[in-house]
């Protein structure tokens, strides 16, 4: 079955374009505050002084990865699944917010 200009995939774009120009945009701000992040890992002395500051550093790069690949990810979703569209454009930005999360919630030295 053929789908025209005006069938139900038209406007399928609107949702994950509209996700990754804001995620894109957040992305250019927090990877700054992540790179300062670092800074909270001087009153560290050793490898496995800081445990938790370094878990939460680890986590806020696995998230930062999770965040590009769900930016790749929702365009065939919300290509491929209909209902499913709004989910995919709201997963990147929910990581990303994780990401400020995981930074923010960082306790200097500890």
């Amino acid at each position: 079955m053929t789908e025209n200009a005006s069938g139900p995939r038209a406007n399928w774009r609107r949702a994950p374009l509209a996700s990754t120009l804001v995620t894109g945009f957040c992305l250019l701000l927090v990877l700054p505050l992540r790179a300062l992040a670092e800074m909270s890992t001087d009153p560290c002395y050793g490898p496995g002084s800081c445990p938790a500051t370094q878990a939460r550093l680890a986590l806020s790069d696995q998230l930062l990865l999770a965040t590009v690949a769900l930016i790749v990810i929702q365009w065939p979703v919300a290509y491929l699944v209909r209902p499913a569209r709004i989910w995919a454009a709201l997963a990147p930005m929910a990581a990303l917010l994780s990401v400020v999360a995981a930074i923010f919630s960082i306790n200097p030295g500890t």
